[in-house]
């Protein structure tokens, strides 16, 4: 018994986790608006996708591969150059 209320105890922290982190839906008019936002801004656009919550843009800007995170109001929360860590 006490297993199974652990695992159930563990499902529920697990979808309350996933669910913090669903604020961002990468639709195909969202989409639109990163990839424009981002030209706009001199940014060539390659793939994006979302992870942990935020958009994720892989761009380029001159020779330098840039991973753009942004959140929910398309604001960009995190640049981090290719080869760098955290």
């Amino acid at each position: 018994m006490n297993i199974r209320m652990s695992g159930l105890a563990i499902a529920v922290l697990a979808l309350s986790a996933t669910s913090a982190f669903a604020d961002v839906d990468l639709t195909p008019e969202v989409k639109t608006k990163i990839e424009d936002m981002l030209k706009a801004q001199g940014y060539e656009v390659g793939k994006i996708k979302v992870e942990d919550g935020l958009y994720e843009a892989y761009v380029r800007k001159g020779d330098e591969k840039i991973e753009l995170y942004l959140n929910e109001k398309l604001e960009i929360v995190k640049n981090a150059k290719e080869g760098e860590d955290d």
